[in-house]
């Protein structure tokens, strides 16, 4: 078993993965206990879903929600103190139930040949979160208002404990030979790439930007790490790795900055020999491995060695740039 085994990949250790995972529960004003009560809430919260999907965030009033779900609003503050409230433990149910998912998936894709697990573990993550679009644009637009962290903060928390040791068993079935001794900082690093990247398409990601693309680069970018060399001081990958460990965008970025990534990203990776065909592909994939070492960087993952997580991002992001050429 790898050392450090019970760390969680995503928030350092299951225990504290619990303790800190965001609940549904702790946005409502009491926590429904009887059948007729928790129908009411999920009936408030399948309206609010429905409201959100065809009208927006602007158009979710306490009132409109109430209405649709066929509830006074006065049955809706019982649950719920206000607008941010519905919409936050709608986001929060959401989320839960995207890593439950996204678990069981990995328990089954475990017993399959590495090339296919990794394969289809890609096309379940991105699929996951592309049919959540709506709602992760919603997060990212109005975090603000939703909760006191940055969205992609937010989200990777809501998910920690639910996906810790499915994601443990996965890399420990599929990935064990491929880290060299350092097992706990490459999964902490490709758990928190597969969550940025996936995030990131589905917000951000533009019209001619093709799922397809991305989740095949991603999955030869996993393949190819076993024999990656991280990347000297002059190449490309080495200059941009460099530029984030020494501080280049803040960790867990908004919008804005994850824009400003890009272009920084892209401008380095202008005339590396990517083939024009692969060259957004490539920009936007390398991208996602800049903010997962900010976070690195910012806020690094409880009881892992900071160095070693380094050189694993640093890995990846060789695999990723070789996959690319």
């Amino acid at each position: 078993m790898p050392r450090g085994y019970a760390d969680s990949p995503l928030e350092g250790s299951p225990r504290r993965a619990r303790e800190e995972q965001v609940e549904p529960d702790g946005r409502l004003r009491k926590t429904p206990r009887q059948a007729r009560s928790r129908n009411t809430v999920e009936a408030i919260l399948e309206a609010a879903e429905r409201v959100l999907r065809v009208e927006g965030y602007a158009a979710a009033s306490t009132n409109r929600v109430a209405r649709v779900a066929g509830f006074s609003v006065g049955s809706l503050y019982q649950y719920f103190d206000d607008k941010r409230a519905v919409v936050g433990a709608l986001l929060d149910q959401a989320l839960r139930g995207e890593a439950e998912r996204i678990a069981v998936a990995l328990d089954a894709l475990a017993r399959l040949d590495p090339a296919s697990a990794r394969e289809r573990l890609v096309k379940t993550v991105l699929s996951e979160r592309r049919s959540k679009a709506h709602l992760l644009r919603i997060l990212d637009a109005h975090g603000h208002e939703l909760g006191p962290e940055l969205p992609l903060r937010h989200a990777l928390r809501a998910q920690a404990a639910v996906l810790a040791d499915a994601m443990h068993r996965f890399a420990a079935a599929q990935l064990a030979g491929a880290f060299r001794g350092a097992f706990d900082e490459a999964l902490a690093v490709i758990a928190r790439f597969l969550h940025v990247v996936s995030y990131t398409l589905a917000v951000d990601g533009p019209e001619h930007l093709e799922d397809g693309r991305i989740a095949a680069l991603v999955t030869d970018t996993l393949a190819g790490v076993p024999a990656a060399v991280p990347p000297q001081p002059g190449e490309p990958a080495g200059e941009l790795h460099a530029a984030w460990v020494g501080g280049s965008g803040a960790a867990f970025a908004n919008a804005l900055e994850r824009a400003r990534r890009i272009r920084e990203t892209r401008s380095v990776l202008v005339g590396a020999g990517i083939p024009p065909s692969m060259l957004e592909p490539a920009v936007f994939v390398v991208a996602a491995i800049g903010e997962v070492v900010a976070e690195l960087r910012d806020d690094p993952p409880a009881r892992l060695s900071q160095p070693r997580a380094y050189e694993a991002a640093a890995r990846l992001l060789a695999a990723c740039l070789s996959a690319a050429r």
